[in-house]
């Protein structure tokens, strides 16, 4: 079961307004999942539409890379065994983040934060900022 925002306010950042709201708080979710589904699977082609073309990513050892970047190196050093946990999510109207933890091999190694917007009606990550 996912918890939609366990330590926000119930009010944080609502511009969309009820069903709509909610639909899209469902579409950002939906398609976090299918991104963790596509990083556990290390499958660059189910991701690559998920990320915009101006997609970035910023690391614990600080590094930067893009969405090309990305997709290379999935495929190397999978760990055995990945786990997504504590998945939240909140909208700001076009924007909505994500929250979680990963886990691999049973030892809890990153928290995340990932930033989507949606662009001509269709939602896609626009960042992500990950912590040890």
């Amino acid at each position: 079961m996912v918890d939609p925002a366990p330590d926000w306010p119930d009010d944080a950042g609502f511009e969309l307004q009820g069903l709509e709201a909610l639909y899209a708080l469902d579409a950002v979710l939906k398609l976090d999942e299918a991104w963790n589904a596509a990083y556990q699977a290390r499958d660059p082609e189910a991701l690559a539409p998920l990320l915009a073309d101006d997609w970035s990513g910023f690391f614990p050892d600080g590094l930067m890379v893009g969405k090309a970047e990305l997709l290379a190196g999935m495929l190397t050093n999978p760990p055995a065994q990945l786990a997504f946990e504590r998945q939240a999510a909140q909208l700001y109207g076009d924007t909505a983040i994500t929250r979680g933890g990963l886990s691999a091999d049973g030892v809890a190694v990153q928290g995340f934060l990932r930033v989507y917007a949606r662009r001509g009606g269709r939602w896609q990550a626009v960042a992500v900022q990950v912590v040890p």
